[in-house]
Parts: structure tokens; sequence; C-alpha cells
């Protein structure tokens, strides 16, 4: 049964008014693109310290976020590392340096796009909109011609996944809990929030990691299992999905 925590279909439409949150320490800029943002039809957010970012991200839930790198109180790249650990919004770093290898390091780390300042504020608008619109299309269709059919057994009584070699990989209570979920899902997205309640038994909190961790060592055994290790998704603003769920043949049978 589906729980009405659950999130169906990834990454489905929000409002049309995108949502901006602006992490820059000068003032005389993160007004300026403030205004600018305004003007071109999107709300905004601006804080001035990475701690900040942090805490209001959760609260303001932003579309796409402007990271400035030079922080007074946080290695920006590592801000960077975060929010796309996170992967519930997109990242554009906007800051002075405009040397190769600091893009190269920004987008590596995570970042969705890398503005030099002063950044163009009508470009800006538009890279924003840009970074939305890939980060919102939907998941391409499956290859008609891949093999299709079960991958992965799961047994679920034994907490056991196993493949095409036959090996047994063990998972945690946690695990087989978060793995069942998804599944259940079908195809749709599930929150960490209800990962969190389901898996772990407990509330989520804003700077809860444990359910990027519970996840990130389920996507390795089922990767060890013979799937994609691309079976597991994040799922932005939504938190994690499996696409292909009939990639996985759950014993005992679930009935209905």
């Amino acid at each position: 049964m589906n729980s009405p925590e659950r999130e169906h279909g990834c990454r489905q439409p929000r409002s049309v008014v995108l949502r901006v949150l602006i992490v820059e320490d000068s003032p005389t800029v993160s007004t300026a693109i403030a205004a600018a943002l305004r003007d071109a039809g999107m709300e905004t957010h601006v804080v001035a310290s990475g701690a900040a970012a942090i805490a209001e991200k959760s609260v303001f839930r932003p579309d796409v976020a402007l990271l400035d790198l030079e922080l007074p109180d946080v290695n920006g790249l590592e801000l960077v590392a975060r929010f796309a650990q996170d992967a519930d919004c997109g990242i554009i770093v906007v800051t002075v340096d405009g040397a190769e290898q600091a893009r190269i390091t920004g987008l590596e780390t995570g970042a969705d796009d890398y503005i030099v300042k002063p950044a163009p504020l009508r470009e800006l608008a538009a890279r924003i909109r840009a970074v939305h619109r890939r980060l919102s299309r939907p998941d391409p269709e499956p290859d008609p011609a891949a093999p299709r059919g079960p991958l992965v057994t799961l047994d679920c009584a034994r907490r056991l996944l196993s493949g095409p070699n036959e090996e047994n990989i063990a998972l945690t209570e946690a695990e087989t809990a978060a793995l069942e979920a998804l599944l259940d899902a079908d195809g749709g997205s599930v929150s960490r929030e209800w990962l969190s309640q389901t898996a772990l038994k407990r509330s989520l909190h804003a700077d809860d990691r444990s359910v990027d961790q519970l996840v990130l060592k389920l996507r390795r055994k089922v990767a060890s299992a013979g799937a994609s290790d691309r079976t597991i998704l994040s799922a932005r603003r939504h938190g994690y999905v499996i696409p292909d769920p009939a990639q996985f043949r759950i014993l005992p049978p679930r009935i209905g």
C-alpha cells in the first residue's frame, strides 16, 4: 500500500515562481542580484554565510541556490558539496575566480553552472531558468531493446540480496525496510522523511544525513548484486527513487 507521505512521479512540477537562495557576503552584490531576480519574477532569500545557508535551505526550500565561494565561515567548495549531496536544488557558483581550474573544480564538486563576477544580471536570470529546466526534465524512457526482467532478488525475511551470480549479500534491517519502501512506490519517489520514519524509526532533522548514508550503502550493495549503479537515484526535492522496480524480484511475493 502506498503511503500518503510518498511522492508519486519523480520531479513533479511546482509553482512557476522560482525560489532562489542567494549566498553572498557582500550586501552590495546580494542586493543587486536579489532586485534583478525579483524583477524577473523570482522569489529570493539572501544569507551571508555558509551556516545560514544550510539552516535556511531547509526552511526556504529553493529551486536554485547561488553560492559565492568566498564566505566568512566555510570553504565555498565544501558548501557546494553539501548542497550537491542533498540533491534538492540546482547549484550555480557565482564567484570572482574565473580560472579554468577553478571552474572545473566547482563543476566537478557538484555545481550545475559556474558564473564569474560581476555577473550580467539578465544572463544570471536566464542561467537560473536553464538550470531549473534541466533538473525538472523527466528522466528518459527506458530503452525498449534493453534486457527486461528481474536482475536482483530481495529476500525480505532473510534480509538478503542475490543477483545472477547467486552470491548472497546481507542487508541490515534498516536497509531492507528502505529498499522495500522504494520498491513499494512502483517507480515514484519516496521522501527522505518517510525513509527515515520507515527504515530508521525516527523523524528526520534538518542536518540529519543518516538517510543519505543509508541509501549510499544500499546503492553499493544493490550494485554488487548485479543491478546498475543508477538503480537508486536522487529525486530532487522528493528524496530517492527506483525508476525501474522491475529489476527486482521480491520474496515472499507481495500480495495484491
